[in-house]
């Protein structure tokens, strides 16, 4: 991109975030940004935090819905809710993308991406996502950043809590959560149980078959706090899911080759997440010490016109030892040091019923370590350093430096990172997939790898009614694994080139009135391939606005949100001979609005409608996206 297209940018960022823009201020503590938890103005990664409470209280029904108001982030959805929801962060593939829920890796063992499709909001306390290099703190997949789900836990409740939810609407719709948390004595526990269920709408441009989901699932969280210096906590994570869907049509001669047709298709994904843990805090907290046993399990299951098309299982074993030192000097007139060394085992096995071969195995042994100085200047740095040991693919070196100034008289801060970010083949690249149009196994692979910078500015103004956020990144990837064409076949390989990605992401958040506050984002993206062909999938602009109002003396709440997106690229398969060709996805606007009123403090009615204009789009080529859908509901909250 010219010197000009950035500049230019850069000005309609800042004219986009002061005039209406939005960002999600930063709790007191981020815990995932650094191997300890940092006070968020000493963090140097660009960092939104989104509250689970917030979100609850306008209606939010997925994660995936949250993530598309966060700058920097783009949601691809291949139909209704139950279809793959893939997140790209800064114009990086979806497996470049780090997920963990409850500190457990759930990245899938086939192709390392994470499925958003309904992980829902019911039991989330808060997301951190974390942008730019990760890899030095967490490995592969920490490329372009991580995205972290906390789930509620009841610690520190004095009296017990129940939170329920229960809606109906158009498309045949259901939806109903409950949460039940508590803490007696040393002991703390939540435990949240959810479905849903729609009839769904047809997702091919053609015919009238409805493709519908349903999906449940279930968390339980139990802690204990032995005393003050030692804890023992799990959690536990079941999803059972099943969605119908239409397939590409692959037929050749016909006038719809390469598009998505009606057809009895339907998949059944089921995971199971699991991590049990101890802390120990020794000489009065100033050294303390974690260890962690993590389970990730999934299988999938593919049919068409009710026969069994393919099946796939794999399961991640994980372990990982942490020893954080807490300290202080006064060399420089008073600072603090936090000292953390962090040693993993990461075992995966996959195995499928179209590959041939015994059950593919990967592992990896790490050890990472991270410095942090807090000095009396109100400056932050933190260093990070890892290396990891790896099975079948060559060892790699990560690291990541940050840093936060702040300047409390004038409000601003200025943040910045810089770190090299890895991902490791997956096993569909290195074995290949059979079918019609087969990939090709390359055993040959090697990790992914890049180096990527940001820098930022964080103001807040109006006596911290409104804080503004403007983020300029860059990252040049090497080794990056992109698809070729042999024939009719696909063969993933190294490129030789680098593949570049820049942009600006700006966020803020304006409380114009008491009662009455604006939000918006708006993110510029630049992502090329090797060959300096734009990506497909992400679009140049992006960005989002929310209107919130409270009314009836706060009893009651509105909102209304908006989410852009500009014309996106996306590639269509053609029949012989013709080659596959490019296709533009139009711009599209959609809308959602929301309204709640406390009829006691107990129950809540609510009303909600996304998609309003029933804007007709697509977000990955041939897939209809969902169109307007209006519910009703009511909430429940009984105890503290």
């Amino acid at each position: 991109m010219a010197r000009t297209a950035v500049l230019s940018s850069l000005t309609l960022a800042l004219l986009t975030t002061t005039a209406a823009a939005q960002l999600q201020q930063l709790p007191a503590i981020v815990i995932y940004a650094t191997q300890f938890p940092l006070d968020a103005t000493r963090v140097g990664a660009s960092v939104t935090v989104l509250s689970g409470d917030k979100l609850r209280e306008d209606a939010i029904p997925t994660v995936a819905d949250a993530l598309r108001t966060v700058p920097g982030l783009t949601v691809n959805h291949t139909g209704t809710r139950g279809s793959l929801t893939e997140v790209r962060m800064r114009g990086a593939e979806a497996n470049h993308v780090l997920v963990l829920i409850d500190g457990i890796e759930v990245n899938a063992l086939a192709n390392s991406g994470f499925d958003f499709a309904d992980l829902s909001m019911a039991d989330v306390e808060r997301i951190e996502v974390i942008r730019g290099p990760q890899s030095g703190i967490y490995g592969s997949n920490a490329h372009a950043g991580v995205i972290s789900i906390i789930t509620l836990s009841g610690k520190g409740l004095t009296k017990p809590r129940l939170d329920a939810k229960i809606e109906a609407g158009t498309l045949n719709s259901w939806a109903a959560t409950a949460n039940l948390r508590a803490a007696t004595g040393p002991i703390y526990f939540s435990a949240t149980f959810g479905g849903y269920e729609t009839g769904g709408y047809n997702i091919s441009r053609f015919g009238i078959e409805r493709d519908g989901s349903r999906a449940y699932t279930g968390t339980l969280k139990a802690g204990i706090d032995f005393n003050e210096f030692f804890n023992i906590e799990g959690v536990i994570r079941s999803t059972n899911r099943s969605s119908a869907g239409d397939p590409q049509n692959f037929t050749p001669g016909s006038p719809t080759y390469g598009l998505v047709v009606d057809g009895n298709t339907r998949t059944n994904y089921e995971s199971l997440a699991a991590r049990v843990g101890a802390t120990l805090k020794l000489f009065e907290g100033r050294w303390i010490q974690t260890v962690n046993a993590k389970l990730f399990d999934e299988k999938l299951t593919a049919f068409s016109n009710d026969l069994l098309s393919f099946t796939s299982a794999g399961t991640r074993f994980a372990y990982d030892y942490k020893s954080t030192f807490l300290l202080d000097s006064n060399i420089f007139g008073g600072e603090r040091h936090m000292i953390s060394v962090l040693a993993d085992h990461r075992r995966e096995l996959y195995s499928a019923s179209f590959f041939p071969g015994p059950t593919f195995e990967k592992q990896r042994v790490g050890l990472a370590g991270e410095y942090v100085l807090d000095l009396p200047t109100h400056t932050t740095l933190t260093a990070n350093l890892r290396h990891d040991w790896n099975q079948p693919f060559p060892d790699v070196n990560t690291w990541r430096f940050a840093a936060s100034q702040r300047f409390p008289t004038f409000g601003t801060r200025i943040h910045a990172s810089v770190g090299k970010g890895v991902t490791d083949p997956d096993h569909t690249e290195i074995l290949g997939f059979p079918g019609l149009f087969p990939i090709l196994p390359n055993p040959n692979l090697r990790p992914e790898s890049s180096i990527g910078w940001d820098f930022g500015v964080e103001q807040t103004l109006w006596g911290g009614r409104a804080v503004v956020d403007v983020t300029y990144f860059n990252t040049d990837f090497k080794d990056k694994i992109e698809a070729t064409f042999v024939g009719f076949n696909t063969l993933f390989v190294n490129a030789k080139g680098t593949a570049h990605r820049q942009g600006i992401e700006t966020s803020a958040k304006v409380k114009l009135l008491d009662w009455l506050s604006v939000a918006g984002t708006y993110t510029y993206t630049e992502a090329v391939t090797s060959l300096g062909v734009p990506e497909i999938r992400r679009p140049p602009h992006s960005g989002s606005i929310e209107l919130v109002a409270l009314f009836a003396e706060g009893r009651g709440r509105a909102s209304l949100g908006a989410v852009y997106n500009s014309t996106r690229r996306d590639i269509r398969f053609n029949d012989f001979p013709l080659p596959n060709s490019i296709v533009f996805l139009p711009a599209t606007t959609i809308v959602r609005a929301y309204v709640s009123y406390d009829v006691t403090k107990l129950a809540t009615i609510y009303a909600r409608a996304e998609n309003v204009f029933n804007t007709r789009y697509e977000e990955v080529f041939s897939y209809r996206a969902p169109p307007f859908a209006a519910y009703a509901g009511l909430k429940i909250k009984l105890g503290e």
